[in-house]
């Protein structure tokens, strides 16, 4: 008996729907997509910075290194097609008084990661570029920029649809099985209540927080198994709309495998500042801000906005970022892999999609596709 679907697609956050798009491109037709939530891009994709990464933060020889680096040109070009709107606006990374040789490192690494354009200024020219910051030097990073999230993701759905692939949203995964002849069988929990099954020969897990539990359906104790840290933002005041022209970056926090309390800019001119990281024990989908953050983030923020107020902040929203790490490494990387050597051929795990997985999903998109249709 043939599956129902070729392909089932779990999660439809910017990397589910990156592989949808990808496969739709391709000309696949069979496919299914299970959302938990009433929409598409609900979760960790639509609680972020909306940063067009360069990739010159991660390890070289990291898969978040490869794919950030690979992607950066490859989304502005599908955003000039598709008509998302983004801007090219480039950042900032700043070091104030005695950071000089962290900076040069990151320069070195960004070098070696293939990044473009970037070099280092001084203070007069970051004065130049940004007058209400303050930094002794700089890295400027021309190929850095912000987009829309929803545009994004709105555009990978459409192309989706476009093949008549099917979604099923408000559907939560219970189980995962075999078929006697060897396709995968869904269970799926429909609306908190109704239960029913789908057959599949593919299965690309992309579940983002959920991913390692989804993973473990299939894989047992052999699953790869994620760490949660909880991000939150602060948004400056109409005063600071405008005021800005690049993202403002200080250095990474290490500790935190964060890229630290930095500056972003919207589509509308307005300034927000974040995130924080504070590691959960548990994943307890709480995205409440923490108003007892304010003077935090107006410590940090306050090191390279001289003229910022405490009043001039106020809540914004959060976001849970899924982390990933191999062995004891300090900076998280993803888990990208087609299961066959484990016994499960067809099964794609995509795990611990966090930043810079808005930049990375395309080329991840795209990666999938060619291992399923060829």
């Amino acid at each position: 008996m043939s599956a129902d679907y070729n392909i089932i697609i779990i999660g439809a956050g910017v990397v589910g729907l990156a592989a949808a798009r990808a496969i739709a491109e391709k000309g696949e037709t069979s496919v299914l997509i299970i959302e938990k939530e009433d929409g598409f891009g609900h979760g960790i994709s639509s609680r972020n910075s909306e940063v067009i990464h360069s990739g010159i933060y991660y390890n070289q020889g990291s898969i978040k290194a490869a794919y950030c680096s690979r992607a950066n040109k490859r989304l502005y070009q599908f955003c000039d097609k598709e008509n998302v709107w983004y801007n090219n606006c480039g950042k900032l990374v700043i070091a104030q008084q005695g950071q000089d040789p962290a900076l040069q490192d990151l320069y070195q690494q960004g070098i070696l990661n293939g990044v473009d354009g970037i070099r280092l200024i001084n203070k007069n020219e970051i004065a130049s570029l940004e007058p209400n910051i303050a930094a002794e030097t700089a890295l400027f990073i021309p190929s850095t920029g912000i987009i829309s999230a929803n545009e994004l993701m709105s555009a990978f759905y459409r192309i989706s649809a476009s093949r008549e692939h099917d979604t099923l949203f408000m559907s939560s995964v219970k189980n995962v099985g075999k078929t006697e002849s060897g396709a995968y069988e869904i269970t799926i929990i429909e609306h908190g209540s109704t239960e029913s099954s789908v057959t599949a020969n593919w299965v690309i897990n992309a579940a983002g927080l959920h991913s390692d539990a989804i993973a473990e359906l299939v894989m047992g104790n052999t699953a790869p198994s994620l760490k949660f840290s909880k991000g939150e933002y602060f948004k400056l005041s109409s005063q600071w709309a405008n005021k800005f022209s690049h993202l403002v970056y200080p250095l990474p926090d290490i500790k935190h495998d964060t890229l630290g309390i930095h500056l972003s800019i919207d589509q509308s001119g307005f300034a927000k500042l974040g995130p924080s990281a504070a590691w959960l024990d548990s994943l307890n989908e709480n995205y409440s801000v923490d108003e007892d953050l304010k003077s935090v983030f107006y410590d940090e923020a306050k090191k390279y906005i001289p003229d910022l107020d405490i009043d001039d902040l106020s809540a914004d929203y959060s976001g849970i970022r899924p982390k990933y790490f191999v062995n004891n490494d300090q900076q998280s990387d993803y888990y990208i892999k087609h299961e066959k050597d484990a016994g499960l051929a067809g099964w794609i795990n995509l795990v611990g999609i966090d930043s810079p997985g808005l930049t990375a999903a395309i080329s991840i998109g795209e990666d999938v596709a060619e291992w399923i249709i060829n």
